[in-house]
């Protein structure tokens, strides 16, 4: 019988790809699991982000009506004071 090589390495290159394949779909499987593990809490944490934003932008708007919690405010960073910096300088010469 005449061996031909050619059809060796296609053989050789066929169950290469089939085990390549067989990686690649146990690692999509993989991350897929781990995908629908995290999600949850990714909406959860969003979720949470939304929470505080509203509750932020609440307070920021009361400070408006009422001053007194600017200090708290100010102290938190979470207000700057952009009345002093957008006033005209006097000028001095």
């Amino acid at each position: 019988m005449n061996k031909n090589p050619f059809a060796a390495i296609l053989v050789g290159l066929l169950f290469l790809s089939a085990a390549l394949s067989a990686v690649f779909a146990l690692t999509y499987a993989f991350s897929t699991r781990d995908l629908r593990r995290v999600q949850p809490q990714a909406m959860g944490i969003n979720n949470h982000l939304n929470l505080v934003q509203t509750l932020l932008n609440e307070t920021l708007e009361y400070s408006k009506r009422n001053p007194a919690i600017d200090p708290l405010l100010f102290s938190l960073n979470l207000k700057t004071n952009a009345a002093a910096a957008t006033a005209p300088q006097s000028a001095t010469r």
